[in-house]
């Protein structure tokens, strides 16, 4: 065999042979992408990553609920009943308190009950008890 032929039509050591193209390689004409397919793979990682975060319902749900969140920080001082300053200077050091939405068996909504102040004639710690009587909607 000559090297020519050898070249374009190969026998390969188990008997078969190997056919060579001579023409030269054009790797757009292997596969013709769809439109669809084309837009894929010259997205940015940005848009594929968005893509696959939209059909994630729940992340989308959240991520809404989220930005929302975030939105109410920015216009949270408007919507305070308060301004920032304000304090009640009495009741500086009380407890926490829980938020109650029934009263006795009655809905009344959110609220929390009053504190009575008081010192310990010993030792001047402050004391607070809680006042049920007083109810204080939030």
């Amino acid at each position: 065999m000559t090297d020519s032929t050898r070249d374009k039509n190969s026998e390969r050591d188990d008997g078969h042979t190997h056919y060579v193209n001579p023409a030269p390689f054009n790797p757009y004409s292997v596969e013709q992408l769809t439109p669809e397919q084309e837009r894929y793979y010259q997205a940015s990682q940005w848009r594929i990553m968005w893509w696959k975060f939209k059909r994630h319902k729940l992340a989308l749900i959240s991520f809404y609920f989220l930005l929302i969140l975030y939105g109410a920080i920015l216009i949270s001082e408007f919507l305070a009943p308060y301004h920032l300053q304000t304090k009640n200077r009495k009741f500086l050091f009380s407890p926490p308190q829980s938020v109650h939405l029934f009263h006795e068996g009655e809905f009344i909504g959110p609220f929390v009950y009053g504190y009575n102040f008081s010192r310990d004639p010993v030792t001047l710690k402050p004391l607070y008890e809680v006042d049920e009587s007083e109810i204080q909607p939030l």
